[in-house]
């Protein structure tokens, strides 16, 4: 009988236990399962994502704001900023220094869209981009491939959109400039209108040109034959101490080899022979080498001096915005252009 209400007993605080940790559950889960119910994400908008977007472009976050405008492209296609977002994309690889990935959106946008819209300042980035890392024929050839192209869709040279034709010169003139063929800059900027824009200073920048001809210059011609005494190609163009490291190098080498020969000391005398024979070689290649490196320095530092003066700024034309105006077979194509 005990046996019997011991079991009762303890299947009555089991099932005690039971309840209350059942209550207790609830108690406790319950809120959170109402709070995670009541807690709905917005669903995607366009408008969210591009000006996310660009406030990650606007505080220089370029990689976040690439796969942002990545972002926008995939879920809004038809979105008639959807151009606009792509190019974004090479602009934030064109800021971010990737200017490999960023060729290659640029490239592409200009493949599909031709002369038009964001086709047109893909072009000009693509320019840029070859400019950042040194190819600067292949950023005018690119100038002159979208004025060819431009001016075919257009259907007669007269016809080409003479503001188009003037940024492309003037980009064109900059490129020149800063490889250093002053003549084909000076061409460049001669082909712009007259009547171009007030802000552009193309007066002020082909007067300033024509003090490159006065730059300072140190002929190779000149350092070489200077160099027939150890040091003087460099006492020319103003090394002073690599002159008296030369001319003391080669002057105790020379002295060495001679006491050498003196002494018959004929084996190592021609080792210190052949040493100073190099020694010799490298001091005039280094004289006339210091020309050119003086004389590109002077250059690039006038080049520097005008940029810094006249370009980029808020009123160049790569920044302006500029109309284009295109026939096509059903009327006339417009497309405003605005480099961010």
């Amino acid at each position: 009988m005990r046996i019997f209400l011991f079991c009762r007993f303890m299947k009555t605080m089991l099932q005690a236990r039971l309840f209350y940790a059942l209550a207790f559950s609830l108690l406790i889960f319950a809120p959170c399962k109402i709070l995670f119910a009541e807690t709905v994400l917005p669903p995607l908008s366009a408008d969210a994502v591009m000006d996310y977007a660009d406030h990650l472009f606007k505080n220089q976050d370029y990689a976040e704001a690439a796969g942002e405008y990545k972002k926008f492209n995939y879920f809004f296609p038809g979105d008639p900023r959807a151009d606009r977002a792509d190019f974004q994309v090479g602009m934030c690889y064109f800021h971010n220094r990737s200017y490999g990935p960023a060729l290659a959106v640029f490239t592409r946008i200009l493949d599909e869209k031709g002369a038009a819209g964001t086709g047109i300042s893909s072009a000009f980035m693509i320019s840029r981009c070859y400019e950042k890392i040194g190819k600067y024929r292949a950023a005018a050839e690119n100038l002159l491939f979208l004025e060819a192209i431009f001016q075919k869709e257009t259907g007669k040279a007269g016809e080409a959109d003479p503001e188009l034709l003037d940024r492309i010169y003037y980009q064109l003139g900059w490129i020149w400039m800063t490889a250093g063929d002053k003549d084909l800059a000076v061409l460049a900027f001669s082909k712009i209108r007259p009547d171009h824009p007030a802000v552009w200073q193309i007066g002020d920048i082909q007067a300033d040109l024509a003090a490159w001809e006065r730059l300072p210059q140190k002929s190779p011609l000149t350092a070489g034959l200077l160099s027939v005494i150890p040091g003087g190609g460099y006492l020319y163009c103003g090394r002073y101490q690599d002159a008296l490291t030369a001319f003391f190098i080669n002057s105790a080498l020379i002295y060495a080899a001679w006491e050498c020969f003196d002494k018959e000391l004929y084996g190592l005398g021609g080792i210190i022979t052949v040493i100073e024979t190099g020694f010799y070689a490298g001091s005039i290649y280094g004289g006339i080498s210091s020309s050119h490196k003086f004389n590109q320095a002077r250059e690039n530092e006038f080049v520097r001096d005008l940029k810094e003066k006249y370009h980029p700024g808020k009123d160049s034309p790569e920044r302006m915005p500029a109309l284009s105006v295109m026939p096509d077979g059903y009327g006339i194509r417009c497309a405003m252009i605005w480099n961010f």
